[in-house]
């Protein structure tokens, strides 16, 4: 069960406020960010805590996890059709879906492929999707492919508002996502 709240914090609001279908637009057209911050992971088998950097550059991206994971820095490189995961060793492990190499080099279940689009605050397309909002047109809650991801914050970057806090709930799981740096274009 997620202990999740879902009150959402109107961090650096705007005058402007797109409806839904503008705001759903605008952040697609996002396709180059880098982003930094954490991540804490809370499973039945594991809780951790990483840094994150994630880079990404249209199909392409490379997502950086350092801290105390049991196995040091992790990164995962990305594109369409091939992921790659190296450890802080060196060995490299590569696998048809992101989702694929990291359940099976690292044993979590994290839908990378679909955080593409949930780091923004959007829904993945053509995948049936709940979506709750604020005042503003923006994600507070979005259920989608068994996940439940709540948006807590926002932070005006590139002239958007971007997600700043995140988590995300999956039975027996639960992810959060805090985003103290968005460089997006």
């Amino acid at each position: 069960m997620c202990g999740c709240t879902s009150q959402i914090s109107q961090t650096q609001a705007t005058d402007y406020h797109p409806s839904w279908q503008t705001r759903q637009r605008q952040l697609r057209k996002i396709t180059n960010w880098q982003l930094r911050g954490y991540m804490t992971m809370q499973s039945p088998q594991e809780n951790l805590t990483a840094f994150l950097n994630w880079k990404q550059q249209a199909k392409n991206y490379a997502i950086y996890l350092s801290g105390p994971l049991g196995i040091g820095t992790v990164h995962i490189y990305g594109q369409p059709g091939k992921f790659i995961l190296q450890t802080a060793k060196g060995k490299k492990f590569v696998a048809r879906t992101p989702e694929q190499l990291v359940r099976q080099q690292l044993g979590w279940k994290l839908p990378i492929s679909s955080l593409y689009y949930w780091i923004r605050g959007i829904p993945v397309p053509r995948i049936h999707a709940i979506g709750y909002f604020d005042d503003c047109h923006r994600l507070t809650e979005l259920d989608q492919q068994g996940w439940k991801i709540y948006y807590q914050n926002y932070i005006r970057t590139a002239n958007l508002d971007l997600p700043s806090a995140i988590i995300l709930c999956y039975p027996n799981i639960n992810v959060k996502i805090v985003i103290n740096r968005w460089v997006a274009k």
